[in-house]
């Protein structure tokens, strides 16, 4: 009876030494958190191993991760995947279609990404981008003849309407002439001409007793301004004004007009011909409806493919530029032990418990042996 029980002693023993010992090495594993010291002396396996090999082991994770797990070669498998490129054309089409059907103007909208916007910026900023080109092209034609700037066809053009301007002279001046308001002035003139003349203006005007000059003048004038002699002269004079202004240069009428009148004028026939206010206060949708389904439809699935292929070329320079394995070893250093130990033993929570009791079972079994060994020696 005393060697059973001497040899149920050891098994317990055994049996209590093996699972204590093992569930003191699991718990030593996270535990101590901090290093404990008395005086100067630290106490030994203070911290625990994972809170003392924290920095070693966010080192070496960081770089398990990039060369192992999360790799160049992976995601660009990934990203030119057909899968990835359709969810992401999908997903592309959705954010795309609910932005362009937003009710909100292009102001309001513009002001929700802190883009504040109003006429009089745009105009300002109209504004500063005509007088920057303004000064670009200027600076290249400033010097050259008007008819090396022109391009041919509006040079034909300018030519061509001579003859038409001719024309049109002359038959308002005819019209003028043939008004009574017109035969009045041109019969006033020639009144005032001939009593400013003298002895020389009575004489004519006795010449022509009681009918006033312009009743015998007025017919020949009249001729006169209908005549294709007339026409012609008027066409060769507006053609050799114009060969004449294409001669010189584009500096010359710069500076007869003035550049700051030039800068305004053209910044102010923009403004007036471009609808600022009504443009923004346009919603979204309304501005979108021409080319929203082309855009839905084709654009998008047109652009995935080559944003993908954009990306995969360029992935292994932006995960260098990003220093992944860097951000992985900074947070596991930051990470607290105390919740790292609730989540790997709350995972493993039953193969420790498996540990424990094999550590149990495994000294009891020893213990078994050692009582086996002392009865028989």
């Amino acid at each position: 009876m005393n060697t059973f029980l001497t040899i149920l002693l050891m098994v317990v023993i055994g049996a209590a030494i093996g699972g204590i010992t093992n569930s003191l090495a699991i718990r030593m594993l996270f535990r101590p958190y901090r290093a404990i010291y008395i005086g100067k002396y630290r106490l030994p396996f203070t911290p625990g191993l994972i809170p003392k090999r924290q920095n070693d082991l966010a080192r070496q994770m960081g770089r398990t991760v990039v060369e192992h797990l999360l790799t160049a070669e992976g995601i660009k498998k990934k990203i030119e995947g057909s899968k990835f490129q359709n969810k992401l054309t999908s997903f592309a089409q959705r954010e795309l279609e609910r932005a362009l059907s937003s009710s909100a103007s292009v102001k309001d909208a513009l002001e929700k990404v802190e883009l504040s916007i109003s006429k009089e910026s745009v105009e300002d900023s109209l504004q500063l981008f005509i007088e920057k080109r303004y000064d670009q092209v200027m600076e290249d034609i400033r010097h050259q003849k008007v008819e090396d700037v022109l391009p041919p066809e509006w040079r034909a053009k300018a030519e061509a309407g001579t003859s038409e301007l001719a024309y049109y002279l002359q038959e308002k001046v005819y019209e003028f002439l043939v008004s009574p308001e017109g035969k009045w002035k041109v019969g006033a003139l020639i009144d005032n001409y001939l009593e400013n003349q003298g002895f020389l203006g009575n004489m004519v005007q006795s010449f022509m007793g009681s009918e006033r000059v312009i009743d015998r003048v007025h017919p020949v004038i009249l001729r006169y301004a209908t005549a294709r002699e007339t026409t012609e002269w008027l066409q060769t004079m507006l053609q050799k004004e114009l060969h004449a202004a294409l001669k010189r240069p584009v500096g010359e009428y710069e500076q007869k007009i003035g550049k700051d009148h030039i800068q305004s004028g053209l910044s102010q026939a923009l403004s007036k011909a471009l609808p600022l206010q009504q443009w923004l206060d346009r919603s979204i949708t309304e501005w979108a409806a021409p080319f929203k389904s082309r855009l839905l439809l084709d654009v998008i699935p047109a652009l995935m493919p080559k944003v993908t292929n954009l990306l995969a070329e360029r992935i292994e320079r932006m995960m260098q530029s990003m220093k992944l394995s860097e951000i992985v070893q900074e947070e596991v250093e930051s990470f607290d032990v105390g919740r790292l130990e609730e989540m790997v033993l709350g995972i493993s929570k039953r193969e420790f418990k498996m540990i424990t009791y094999l550590g149990a079972l495994l000294g009891g079994t020893i213990g078994l042996m050692q009582g086996i060994l002392v009865l028989f020696l």
